[in-house]
């Protein structure tokens, strides 16, 4: 099934420091957004959303300028989004590359790091020092 083209939007303001405007969130995709229940598979978008996901992107989307980070191609996550009711802008369809995302209202699709005042990830360990770190790590992934 065809779906509608991608919105782009592009904010003037894009290329301000983020102290100067408004302030972003990350989210990763899989296993924060889509269900992501078997892993990797074919690479599809097989499962549902995550259980209140799509709520608690519109509520952020109420404070912040939202980025989805994802290793997957943006095109594969854009309609994913946008047949949910989001407006999408994708980082590779637009001219230039943003080094900000400060539009508020639609979620910014890119495989790249963002700027952000944090970052919302199932994989993550929080860094506070090596030691933790390491040690969180182990605990993560055993070995």
């Amino acid at each position: 099934m065809p779906t509608a083209p991608i919105a782009v939007h592009v904010n003037a303001r894009s290329e301000m420091p983020p102290s100067m405007k408004q302030q972003t969130v990350a989210v990763d995709f899989d296993g924060v957004i889509h269900r992501y229940s078997r892993g990797w598979q074919d690479g599809s978008i097989y499962d549902e959303p995550m259980p209140g996901a799509l709520d608690a992107l519109r509520t952020l989307m109420e404070r912040y300028a939202v980025v989805i980070h994802t290793t997957r191609d943006a095109h594969q996550v854009g309609p994913w989004l946008q047949e949910r009711g989001f407006i999408v802008t994708l980082d590779e369809d637009l001219p230039v590359k943003m080094v900000f995302w400060n539009t508020m209202g639609a979620l910014f699709v890119t495989d790249r790091k963002m700027p952000a005042v944090a970052y919302i990830d199932d994989r993550g360990i929080r860094f506070e020092n090596w030691d933790q770190a390491l040690a969180d790590l182990q605990r993560h992934v055993g070995a």
